[in-house]
């Protein structure tokens, strides 16, 4: 009985819903057979058909909705990766010009300014005329043009480029020559070398060529160091390498021994030279116009061979001070008389025309005080700088002598020869020349 009403009920179910739909699968022609549809396999009621069909809506509705959600939060995420995505470059220049060996480093700005990745690649289209390294630094290595680009990593859709051209070093040439003399007078077996200033000082090269048009009276060596030989005149003549149109001439004029005043002689221009060594102490100042212009091309040669040479010995010898003008000892001077009182300062500073410094021939070397005495470095300038042409000008002991303090950071260049010959001497400058070192004022 139980399964005759649970049939009827399905089929009263199909059939307000076929009434509903406007389905005419069950024509009113048609007699209803309540018997047969009853003796049909039993199917489920209505109460488990909207059971199991609401069980269906809501897990449809559920999985839409994480669909919905997976999806919202994949889109949010793509948002805010391309937010912080890379979106251009800008090179500060688009154009650079360079002569070979040169190099630059053009600035890249990156938009969005809070772009996660930054990272650059650099590239150049012709690594021959001009490569790049990964940061960005452009080196000049031919004459030519190529392209440089940088392009984002982050998105390698993006990038810029700066067009590169490079020439050839511009060499400037010397255009003029001046000597510390024009003049001199010396007795046979005196020597003398005058300071040469060649302008501009950026000039590509500031080597020299001497000559003598008669080696027979006065010969000249590659330094400037003029000798006499006999009784006679000539003209010494320095050329400079990079511009053979420019030279200066030197009148040398030599007497011989017995007409030739007896003892040193010094010859006074604009500087003082005795015996051929320009003096410059307490006693023998230079004008304030004297100016070489920076170390001489000699002095700077030899001090870099004495700087390779302590290097081979495991010594680091470098410059601390070189040149200084008229101008710049004057102000050195007058600060220390400031400090420490005039008498005190007269012990280690020179007075405004009376430095070395102002001869382009005189190097303080390394720790410029006291704490360099006895130091590996001052040991090793003391017993090898005369194998370069140095001497310590301002030996220990000396000082009641050559007016100053010990000082073995202050080297002197003389030349090879002459520095040999002052070591080996045993005997300090003023004492090898016979002359003092006294203020007259």
């Amino acid at each position: 009985m139980k399964e005759y009403k649970k049939r009827i009920a399905v089929f009263l179910v199909i059939l307000s819903l076929a009434a509903f739909s406007g389905c005419d699968f069950i024509s009113k022609e048609t007699p209803v057979n309540v018997q047969s549809i009853a003796s049909q396999p039993s199917i489920e009621t209505s109460d488990n058909a909207n059971s199991a069909s609401d069980t269906n809506t809501k897990q449809n509705t559920e999985t839409e909705k994480e669909t919905d959600k997976n999806t919202s939060d994949k889109n949010r995420k793509e948002s805010d990766e391309d937010k912080n995505k890379v979106t251009g470059l800008t090179l500060d220049v688009t154009e650079l010009t360079l002569e070979v060996g040169q190099s630059a480093l053009p600035k890249v700005t990156v938009e969005p300014s809070d772009a996660e990745n930054k990272n650059e690649i650099w590239e150049s289209s012709d690594k021959n005329i001009a490569d790049v390294n990964s940061n960005g630094v452009i080196e000049a290595f031919s004459p030519g043009k190529c392209v440089v680009t940088v392009t984002s990593e982050d998105n390698p859709s993006v990038s810029a480029a700066v067009n590169v051209t490079v020439k050839e070093i511009e060499k400037t040439k010397v255009s003029e020559i001046s000597v510390s003399f024009t003049e001199a007078t010396l007795k046979v077996g005196e020597s003398v070398m005058p300071v040469v200033t060649m302008s501009p000082s950026n000039a590509d090269t500031l080597q020299e060529e001497w000559t003598s048009n008669n080696e027979t009276v006065a010969t000249v060596d590659k330094y400037g160091n003029i000798t006499a030989h006999s009784e006679g005149s000539c003209t010494v003549t320095v050329t400079s390498v990079s511009n053979k149109s420019v030279k200066k001439n030197i009148k040398i004029i030599v007497e011989s021994n017995e007409t030739a005043n007896q003892g040193i002689k010094p010859i006074v221009t604009d500087a003082t030279y005795i015996n051929g060594i320009l003096v410059v102490n307490k006693s023998y100042g230079l004008p304030s116009d004297y100016n070489p212009g920076g170390l001489t091309w000699e002095c700077a040669e030899a001090f870099e061979a004495l700087r390779q040479g302590a290097a081979e010995d495991g010594i680091n010898i470098y410059l601390s001070s070189g040149f200084r003008s008229y101008e710049t000892q004057n102000q050195l001077y007058n600060s220390y008389v400031n400090l420490y009182g005039k008498e005190t300062a007269d012990t280690f500073s020179a007075r405004p025309g009376h430095s070395e410094h102002q001869t382009g021939l005189a190097i303080d070397c390394n720790i410029v005080n006291d704490s360099f005495i006895g130091t590996p470095e001052a040991v090793w300038l003391e017993e090898h700088c005369y194998e370069y042409g140095f001497i310590i000008r301002y030996p220990q002991g000396k000082e009641s002598i050559t007016g100053y303090k010990y000082e073995p950071w202050h080297i002197r260049y003389l030349g090879v020869e002459t520095a040999q010959d002052v070591y080996y001497s045993g005997l300090m400058l003023e004492e090898y020349l016979g002359i003092d070192s006294v203020y007259s004022y």
